[in-house]
């Protein structure tokens, strides 16, 4: 079974848990109803300051994270820095999650899904698949299996959208030994990035897809990707 990831960084489980912010640009429709930016960053020192709008006099309000990045930053520089170490110790053999939250239109697609121009702004999950690949193609005497599964949780029901029948529902279950798992979702076989694209271009066309005054393509789901990776030494012992 995965090693923890507690043990993997021989600290307490608090110290494993990083929390970023991203900040997003305005957007055309708050252009258009001549919004101001009441976000600030000082990037050096993870530091998040919210001003409010017509009170100058009062001091911002101010919250300090585990990284920050303003509207300048690209994705590419968020997964070298937050996504690429944790990735490293999925290929180690360690558990490992990035959890997207935000309100709609905040834009967590926009990170973990990204754009395919410009390069720098390539979401995370597609750089995973690269990484991975990359780790495989690297490694002498290991083998791999690399599988992965796409559901979604909308009105508080569970969808495979990598299924046969994607609105079929599933049921969450638990086992003493797997922990918390979705009984019948599929997992597809993995061999190449291209085949990772594809299977998550499959799912996110299945998602289900609702117009909200904050955004018109807004998914109004919750999604989880997962890529399940074994490994197996074949040297001599």
């Amino acid at each position: 079974s995965p090693k923890n990831r507690f043990d993997h960084f021989s600290q307490k489980p608090s110290e494993c848990v990083k929390v970023v912010v991203r900040c997003r640009p305005l957007n055309e429709r708050e252009k258009a109803l001549s919004s101001k930016m009441v976000v600030s960053m000082d990037v050096q020192r993870c530091q998040c300051f919210i001003k409010k709008p017509g009170a100058a006099d009062e001091p911002p309000k101010q919250f300090t994270f585990d990284g920050t990045y303003f509207i300048d930053q690209t994705t590419e520089q968020l997964y070298n820095e937050i996504a690429y170490p944790l990735i490293e110790g999925v290929t180690e053999g360690y558990n490992g999650t990035i959890f997207a939250y935000g309100q709609t239109g905040s834009g967590k697609s926009f990170t973990m899904q990204g754009v395919s121009e410009p390069a720098a702004q390539r979401g995370v999950i597609p750089r995973a698949f690269e990484h991975i690949f990359e780790s495989i193609q690297c490694a002498e005497g290991t083998k791999f299996l690399v599988r992965g599964s796409y559901l979604e949780i909308y009105n508080e029901d569970i969808r495979d959208l990598l299924g046969s029948d994607t609105k079929q529902r599933l049921e969450l279950k638990e086992h003493p030994e797997r922990g918390v798992y979705v009984r019948d979702l599929t997992t597809h076989t993995l061999h190449s990035v291209g085949e990772c694209e594809r299977i998550m271009e499959q799912g996110w066309r299945n998602r289900a897809v609702g117009c909200t005054l904050m955004n018109k393509d807004s998914s109004r789901s919750h999604s989880i990707f997962t890529i399940h990776l074994e490994i197996c030494n074949t040297g001599k012992h």
